[in-house]
């Protein structure tokens, strides 16, 4: 016979597991995400034109099956980010007013050097390099 304090135990011990599983980070497939020890294009690659980003926005590009963002805080400034939220993986998109918003649990990056301005994730997005010939802007990591 099961006493009451076994059956609230196990209760108590399946609710932990559910509720520990619900909150575990999603899993994507990050091997697109560029490391430092692997440059995934070490040539610059052409991705758009500089009007193609306005001041304090951004935008979200594919090279070479990696998700990049380039935004503009400032006037003529532009900067290179992996698009890879940092706490969950999700591919972000969303830059307006010099910020990169993760829509999938609210972190906030700095469109200016990729920090966190707030949580959940742990740590800055990756830089990709930028350089700007004319009004081209090209890439390389």
């Amino acid at each position: 016979m099961i006493s009451r304090r076994g059956v609230l135990a196990s209760a108590v011990g399946v609710t932990a597991v559910a509720a520990l599983t619900a909150c575990s980070p999603e899993v994507t497939n990050l091997s697109s995400t560029p490391t430092p020890t692997e440059p995934a294009t070490a040539t610059p690659v052409a991705v758009c034109k500089t009007s193609d980003i306005p001041v304090g926005s951004g935008k979200k590009f594919d090279v070479d099956g990696v998700q990049i963002l380039i935004t503009q805080p400032r006037a003529d400034e532009f900067r290179g980010f992996s698009a890879i939220c940092t706490h969950a993986g999700y591919v972000m998109n969303n830059v307006a007013n010099s910020e990169i918003k993760c829509d999938n649990h609210g972190a906030r990056y700095s469109a200016e050097d990729g920090s966190v301005l707030s949580g959940p994730a742990p740590r800055a997005l990756g830089k990709v390099n930028v350089i700007v010939e004319g009004d081209q802007i090209l890439v390389s990591f």
